[in-house]
């Protein structure tokens, strides 16, 4: 294996390999933790890839987001030997058209494969008008390079731009040749995507290794996946669409007004909570029972589809995207009619606008496709607790946690007593908290980052907030762009960032050596209680005992030392984390941590300061 591994192997990543090669000749799953920086990303290609080839198989990394592909492309790149990957991601990333006609970034993946095909066609076609064509596709067929035996999708897009060539056409012909590929999780977990995709790569799954980066997502990846959703404005939409297109059929338009009828009686009768949601049950559907049969019900959601479908034509002749809510709301009642207790009825409100939801409570249904591969690996810099996660997504495997590899002295986790941000928390103890954090931030001259529990808990603080060093702040719903010179500002010029457990900031970024030496945690980081969140805990209480560690405890765990995982990422990295909440002792058996007694102090001394 030493062969494929580009560096002198560092502590702890010759027990990485090692782990690896044995599930893999006995064909196990392993589930494993370990901590950020520790050299994972590579620990795990190396052993998978030279399995692979010696048993011509292949490997599918996937990943979370697409800006994750890149640090595993990197790695690749460095290792030894014949090796041919690529990174893939969708259409929306990769179409030029998107790039040329920036409306179409609003475009759901669905519309744009439309108006991608059509454009495919006539081109194929020769059709003369640009709108019926793709001069990027005509190129494609046109091209004749080869690429570089690793390469990721970022250097795919270039050259496409470069050469006016398709680059997702190119990255599709890439995948077919290649014997790893990086992926994001939704072409293995989706089960159209994933159909797509095995179309395209060589290997089936029962001849692939599949590893799962940043694997603590996974679960709730799963269950947003399965969920869906309908709301009002998108129902008032549907019902301008029958009138705007003369649809005819007077059971669809039956069907809408007692939507309407429907959607008005929920926003009378439940009370929406703190958190913007109510469990409604089987109110929805009792309430079309009234009116229906189920074989009513599916036939007029059939005939809703089927009408959509012939909007979203004509809308696209008239150059308008293909979208038709008629449609989607056809999908959702169909979707809806089939569900069982493995999913909570819900209702949200956002902006005024109210949804029905329905939220999936099982992750394992849709990660049951895991069971299909020849072996698979779960890594995670926070996955405890294991058990949890392996229960969640329905697998046997093999466990094993690494120690960082990094001096212990090098890091230290602080928490207070006296101090809790329980959940509907008074301005007292907001004002106490608050103070702490100017104590520390206007007292110590450290780049620090501060992590609140949730955009709300931040604005609150913020109030009371005195901080006289430079600060920045992560909004919500920032623009990726405006976050990250946000983040490179803090880098270079120091001072104090406020962002949001669980958000952009708290995963995924790094902050080598200066660039971050303090964090402080608001709070334990649990969801908050919603109605959401309740059900989970029932549906796990029922299934296996255990609701609160499954709703409640491990995400904040998870998140907790994601938030401290941003201060190590290298041996000479130094820094401290402090918890300011006394219930933080909770979770003193997956994180090692002590009480501070002179918080000041005790800061100063861990950086050598008198």
């Amino acid at each position: 294996m030493i062969d494929f591994f580009p560096y002198k192997p560092r502590k702890f990543q010759l027990e990485i390999i090692s782990k690896i090669e044995e599930c893999l000749k006995s064909r196990k799953n392993l589930v494993m933790e370990a901590p950020a920086g520790s050299g994972k990303t590579i620990s795990v290609l190396a052993p998978c890839i030279k399995f692979a080839i010696e048993n011509d198989m292949g490997v599918v990394y996937t990943t979370r987001t697409n800006s994750q592909q890149k640090q595993a492309i990197i790695e690749i790149k460095r290792m030894k030997g014949e090796i041919r990957a690529t990174g893939l991601q969708g259409r929306n990333n990769m179409c030029l058209l998107v790039e040329n006609f920036p409306s179409l970034r609003n475009c759901a993946n669905e519309e744009l494969s439309r108006i991608c095909a059509r454009r495919k066609k006539g081109s194929m076609e020769r059709k003369k008008d640009d709108f019926n064509r793709c001069i990027f596709f005509e190129n494609f067929l046109k091209m004749k390079d080869d690429f570089e035996s690793v390469i990721s999708s970022e250097e795919i897009f270039l050259y496409g731009k470069i050469h006016d060539t398709c680059p997702y056409e190119i990255n599709k012909e890439l995948v077919k040749k290649a014997r790893t590929v990086i992926a994001p999780y939704i072409y293995i977990f989706d089960e159209i995507l994933r159909d797509k995709f095995f179309s395209m790569y060589q290997y089936p799954p029962e001849k692939t290794i599949l590893i799962i980066d940043e694997a603590h997502n996974l679960p709730d990846f799963c269950r947003e996946l399965l969920s869906t959703s309908l709301s009002y404005n998108s129902l008032k939409n549907g019902m301008k669409e029958i009138e705007e297109y003369d649809v005819r059929d007077k059971n669809i338009s039956n069907f809408m007004d007692i939507l309407d009828k429907i959607f008005i009686l929920i926003r009378e009768k439940f009370e929406i909570s703190e958190e913007g949601d109510a469990i409604i049950g089987d109110f929805f559907e009792n309430m079309l029972k009234k009116y229906f049969s189920v074989e009513q019900i599916k036939i007029i959601a059939e005939g809703m589809i089927e009408y959509g479908e012939a909007i979203a034509d004509i809308k696209e002749k008239n150059n308008n995207f293909p979208r038709s809510f008629l449609r989607s709301i056809g999908n959702f009642i169909l979707y809806w009619i089939n569900l069982d207790d493995r999913w909570v009825k819900l209702i949200e409100m956002e902006n005024e606008n109210l949804r029905i939801v329905a939220y999936c409570l099982e992750p394992s249904i849709a990660s049951s496709i895991l069971s299909s591969f020849y072996s698979t690996i779960h890594m995670s810099g926070t996955l405890q607790p294991l058990d949890e996660y392996i229960n969640s997504i329905g697998i046997k495997a093999e466990k094993a946690i690494f120690p960082s590899p990094f001096p212990k002295e090098n890091r230290r986790i602080l928490y207070l007593k006296g101090i809790s941000t329980k959940y509907y928390i008074e301005d007292d103890m907001i004002k106490k908290i608050a103070g702490y954090i100017e104590k520390i931030c206007n007292n110590v001259n450290k780049n620090t980052l501060v992590f609140f529990p949730s955009y709300s808990v931040m604005k609150r603080f913020m109030d009371f907030l005195n901080i006289s060093r430079n600060l920045y702040v992560e909004e919500r719903n920032e623009r990726q762009e405006e976050l990250m010179n946000k983040i490179e500002n803090f880098k270079k010029s120091g001072g104090v960032f406020l962002s949001v457990i669980g958000g952009k900031i708290s995963e995924g970024i790094d902050f080598p050596s200066e660039e971050l030496e303090i964090v402080l945690i608001v709070g334990l980081p649990y969801p908050p209680p919603s109605a959401k969140q309740s059900a989970l805990q029932k549906y796990y209480e029922n299934k296996n005992q255990n609701g609160w560690k499954y709703a409640f405890e491990a995400p904040a765990i998870r998140k907790t030392m994601q938030a401290i995982g941003r201060l190590i990422r290298n041996e000479n990295d130094r820094g401290i984390a402090i918890i300011l909440d006394e219930r933080a002792i909770r979770l003193r058996k997956y994180i090692e941590m002590e009480k501070a007694d002179n918080l000041l102090e005790e800061i100063n001394k861990f950086f050598g300061k008198n």
